[in-house]
This record gives structure tokens, C-alpha cells and sequence, in this order.
């Protein structure tokens, strides 16, 4: 019978086996001669001895071949624990090499301790990389999350639509496009999707009220580290529902997830936390509540303290927020001096300009130097207290003008000290963050820019604030943030054309722009456009916090690099100038 190499178990023994597979180790023993064969499944043991003994000596690493023969129990003294077929192995009776292979130039393994090769060579020769039973268990997980997400929106009603891949180009999620050039009408040219945003809204309009997508999507962002050209999103429109709707709907897509992949159990309904809760305390629109670790206002404090470079911001009217961490400081090798000089470093380079940490000693606060210690004395039980510091625990806190700067840095920074720490409350911390701003302001210029995309509803009570207090508009939109990590938004979409171009008005789009640019969707909703909601979670990114990687480059068959580099086939390549002259009429401009 066809097998797979994982499929040896008690069952098979003294059954005939054909087994197709790699040749991953090769042993000789002299008379007998042993081999780990592997395919997607596992790796069984194969033994050749007796006339195939030659045959089997010219086996090489990665060589390609079928195997028929009798599966076996091992002897005791031989069984593998590690491996879950460990305790079988195929005594072979003929032997096909169906090809053969050259030296990998990396060794395929998994195993503790060994070297595993510089992740650009791997992604050159990823056909060999994916051969790694770590990178199979990755991919075959992702499937498993993929299967189980179709049938449960299949399950609640849902339609499996594709919207287009060559589309307008359009600028709905502040990143730039991917452009292509139409070669049969030149000098126009099309974009790749950000997103199927507009186009879902456009189904809604038609009356497909439940609509869901396994769906590609391109961003030509700037270069920034575990980010992809292009990714993968479970995307979902809904019309005539709400936001409790679309919540409860993914928390039991998730909780059937984890249980029925996973064996993991969570707590439903996931907290909510108001976006600017979540600044105030955590410094983060999406923080990780692993841990606790809030970030307390301690300026008046601070103002009876004789710590002079923090009372100068205080007279200009700044603000000294501080955080304590259970760090077992002086115990604990995870938490250093010379760690804490990097986070500083960190702070610095999220604005701030400069971070101050303490430890607490006998119930006293500490610092190196030790002045800086001695410069709040006076207010050391007042700081300790609000902070509930214990011995052990290390302390920050920073001052500034900028209220928002100030809470974002220390926001970074609790992140880092936190992880660092290590002490979870839990394995996963789902978290959804609600009532966003509709609108970012700029800084510097003012301008008002979309903080989710231009098609979000505000809230029906703040369209009154539209005209003269744009930066107090909520939008209801909606973040569920896993770890710290944002893993998916949504939002109740606008469907009201008046309001929907004066929202592109708003964020700088004069009318004449606006129509040209969303005219199509603008006509749509003219024509009884229902209420409407929408989400989308980034599969990538989810896959990999759920099997506690680090990298979601390990979840996607064919990655970019971080310079967003293919080495398998080298693109982005250049394209002949005759080529882009008869195709598409133009010209290369050397820069």
C-alpha cells in the first residue's frame, strides 16, 4: 500500500509499504545500511541490507527515491523517542532512485544545537529551506487555519467572492501602490490592491450581504523590518450588523481556532479599551496585557523634587510619567545596566530625550549614579507608593512638552522591558481597542489625515463636530490586538455619498480629485447603499504569533527579504528598454 513516511505505526507492522521520499541521513553499519527518509509528513527509518546493499551505498543526501518493503517494530535499544515513528522502521525490499541530487549548500535540520544556515541562503534555495520539518509544521498550520476559517464563514452564511487584482489606482490606506502599465492602452496603467476595500462595499451595494475573502494584497512601503510587499488577509463585509456583531463573530472564529488546532482554551468575550485609555495607560494602541506595568502621571511629584533637568520641563508646562516593572533587579540576569542603557537609547529614538530608571532597594529607591536617587528623596515614598513598587522592581520615567510623544516613547519602551521580563499572565492576550479618532492631525502643517482610511463612519453624535472640531470625531473603527501586536481592523463603513466626499474633503481631496479618483464609488452609493461593516485579520502575522515565532517570513512559502528582495529568482529585475518602448511606450529615465 502507498504511504506516508508518518504514517508507520503499530497498524502497519509486518504490512508492504511504498514509500516515496528525500534521503535526509544515511548510516552505514557495514552489513546493513540505515536511512532517515522524509517527505511532508515525518521521517521514517528505511534499512537496506542483503542484494540491495550496493545499491543503496550509492545513496546520497537529498536523493529522491521509492522504497517497497515490510514495515517493522525496532529493536528496543534502537527505538528513536524523539521521532513519533521512532519506534518502526521499513526493512525494504526494492529500491527505484527516481533522481538524484547535488550537495545541499545548507544542511536540512531542525535539530537543537546545530547550525542553521544565514536566512538569505535559505531563502535562495527555499524549495530546500521548505524540505525543514519546521517550515512544514509552519505551512501545514497555516492550512489548518485557512480550512477552519472557510468552513466557519461558510458555516455562518458567508460567500466566497475574489474582487479584482488589476485595479484603479487608488491611495485608500495612505501606502503607495504597485503600479502595472496597461500595454493595450498605453500610457494608462493599473495598481494592485492595498486591499479589496472599495470593492467589497461595492458587493454590499449589490446585495451579496455576506461576503469573505482569502485575499492577496500589495503595499509598496518603505523598507522596515518582518514587513511584506505582499500579504495574505481573512477579509469579511457584512451589511445590516454592527460592531457587536462582527466582534463576536471573530472572537468565535478564534476561540475555534485555538481549540480545535491548538487544543487551547480562551476567555470570551476579549477585553475592550477605549483608544485613549490605552494611550494613557499603556502608551500604545495596542498593548500587550500579558503584563500590567501601567503608566502613572507623577508630575505632581515630581514638581517638589530637586531632580533639576526635570523641573525645567515642568516649568514650561511638560509632564513626568513613570512605570514600574517586577524585574527582580540584582537577581535576575535579564534586567541590566547595560540593558537599561539600551532602552534609553530606545527612548531617545522614539523622540524622546531622555529616560531616567531607578531600582528599588530596601524599600528605597536607587540609581546609577546614585545622585540622581538622592535629588528625589523627599518624594521617594510618594513615587513608590503610586507606583506600588517592591524591592527588585525597576522604575522609568521621562518628562516632555509633548504629552502624546511622551506616552509613546514610554509605551515602545514598556514593550521592551516587559518581553524582556518575561512573566506572561497568560500564553495569548486578545485585546479589541474601539473608538478611534476619525482623523490624525498633522503636527506640523495641521492637515487632517484619515487615522483608518477615508471610508470610515463617524459616530452619527460627533458629525456635528465635523465643521469646527474635526480632532474630536471618533470614527467607529476597531482594532483586535493579540501580544502587543495589531492583528486586524475594522470599521462601519460611510453610506451616504454627501458624506463620503466631504470626508475626502476634508483630508485635503478637492472635488473635482475626489470624483476622479472614487467618482465610481461615489455613484454607487447614491443607489441604496445599506448600512455596512467590514473587517479583515493579516493571516501572516496571526499564524506566527499563535506558534510563537518571531519572523512571518517563516509562514509564507516565498518571501521577500527585508529589503523586499525575492533570492529565489532575483526580482525586481529591469526590463529591456526595446521591451518598454514597443510594449508600453516608454522610456527609461537614469536617475
Amino acid at each position: 500500500m502507498d504511504a506516508y513516511c508518518g504514517d508507520l505505526s503499530a497498524e502497519l507492522v509486518d504490512k508492504e509499504v511504498t514509500l516515496n521520499g528525500w534521503c535526509r541521513y544515511i548510516r552505514d553499519h557495514g552489513g546493513k545500511l540505515f536511512v532517515d527518509l522524509a517527505d511532508r509528513t515525518g521521517i521514517a527509518q528505511a534499512v537496506f541490507d542483503g542484494d540491495l546493499l550496493e545499491q543503496a551505498k550509492t545513496l546520497g543526501r537529498e536523493y529522491v527515491i521509492r522504497i517497497k518493503g515490510l514495515v517493522k517494530e525496532r529493536d528496543k535499544e534502537t527505538i528513536d523517542e524523539q521521532n513519533p515513528t521512532g519506534k518502526f522502521e521499513v526493512i525494504v525490499e526494492d529500491l527505484i532512485i527516481i533522481n538524484k541530487a547535488e550537495t545541499p549548500p545548507f544542511e536540512i535540520t531542525d535539530e537543537k544545537g546545530k547550525f542553521l544556515a544565514a536566512e538569505d541562503l535559505r531563502l535562495k534555495y527555499r524549495y530546500l529551506d521548505l524540505r525543514r520539518t519546521e517550515m512544514i509544521s509552519n505551512i501545514v498550520f497555516r492550512d489548518k487555519v485557512t480550512k477552519l476559517a472557510r468552513q466557519f464563514f461558510w458555516d455562518n452564511g458567508f460567500l466566497e467572492l475574489e474582487t479584482p487584482t488589476l485595479v484603479k489606482d487608488t491611495y485608500e490606506t495612505g501606502a503607495r501602490p504597485f503600479i502595472v502599465p496597461s500595454r493595450i492602452k498605453k500610457g494608462t496603467f493599473y495598481s494592485l490592491p492595498q486591499s479589496p476595500q472599495i470593492y467589497k462595499q461595492l458587493l454590499m451595494i449589490a446585495g451579496l450581504d455576506k461576503y469573505f475573502q482569502v485575499a492577496r494584497a500589495f503595499r509598496d512601503e518603505d523598507q522596515r523590518e518582518d514587513r511584506q510587499p505582499e500579504f495574505t488577509q481573512l477579509d469579511l463585509e457584512v451589511s445590516f450588523k454592527d460592531e457587536s456583531y462582527i466582534m463576536s463573530l471573530i472572537e468565535s472564529l478564534i476561540e475555534k481556532i485555538l481549540k480545535s488546532i491548538m487544543n487551547e482554551d480562551i476567555k470570551l468575550p476579549f477585553k475592550r479599551l477605549q483608544y485613549g485609555e490605552a494611550i494613557k495607560r499603556y502608551g500604545s494602541d495596542k498593548p500587550d496585557l500579558r503584563y500590567d506595568y501601567e503608566i502613572i502621571d507623577i508630575t505632581e511629584s515630581m514638581k517638589k523634587s530637586s531632580y533639576n533637568i526635570i523641573k525645567r520641563v515642568l516649568e514650561s508646562g511638560g509632564k513626568v510619567k513613570a512605570a514600574s516593572f517586577q524585574a527582580d533587579y540584582g537577581k535576575s540576569e535579564r534586567i541590566t545596566k547595560d540593558f537599561m542603557l539600551n532602552v534609553i537609547e530606545i527612548a531617545k529614538g522614539n523622540g524622546l530625550k531622555g529616560l531616567t530608571w531607578l531600582f528599588v532597594e530596601n524599600g528605597k529607591l536607587k540609581s546609577i549614579p546614585e545622585a540622581i536617587a538622592g535629588s528625589l528623596s523627599n518624594v521617594e515614598n510618594e513615587i513608590i507608593a503610586a507606583l506600588k513598587a517592591k524591592d527588585g522592581d525597576i522604575i522609568i520615567f521621562g518628562a516632555d512638552l509633548d504629552e502624546m510623544l511622551l506616552l509613546q516613547a514610554l509605551g515602545k519602551v514598556r514593550k521592551v522591558i516587559g518581553d524582556k521580563i518575561g512573566k506572561f499572565s497568560s500564553k495569548f492576550s486578545f485585546l479589541w481597542v474601539v473608538d478611534f479618532p476619525l482623523f490624525e492631525v498633522d503636527s506640523i502643517t495641521k492637515k487632517l489625515n484619515p487615522s483608518h482610511n477615508p471610508f470610515t463612519a463617524p459616530f452619527t453624535d460627533d458629525i456635528k463636530l465635523l465643521e469646527k472640531e474635526p480632532e474630536k470625531v471618533r470614527g467607529r473603527q476597531f482594532d483586535l490586538v493579540l501580544n502587543g501586536n495589531e492583528i486586524g481592523g475594522g470599521a462601519v463603513r460611510i453610506n451616504n455619498a454627501d458624506l463620503q466626499l466631504k470626508i475626502l474633503n476634508m483630508i485635503g481631496m478637492q472635488e473635482e480629485e475626489a470624483l476622479n479618483t472614487f467618482g465610481f464609488l461615489i455613484n454607487a452609493l447614491k443607489f441604496g447603499a445599506p448600512e455596512d461593516i467590514g473587517f479583515a485579520i493579516g493571516l501572516d502575522r496571526f499564524v506566527t504569533i499563535l506558534k510563537e515565532k518571531q519572523s512571518i517570513r517563516d509562514f509564507i512559502l516565498f518571501p521577500k527579504t527585508k529589503s523586499f528582495e525575492s533570492p529565489i529568482d532575483g526580482s525586481p529585475t529591469k526590463i529591456e528598454d526595446k521591451r518598454l518602448l514597443e510594449d508600453y511606450k516608454m522610456k527609461r529615465v537614469e536617475q
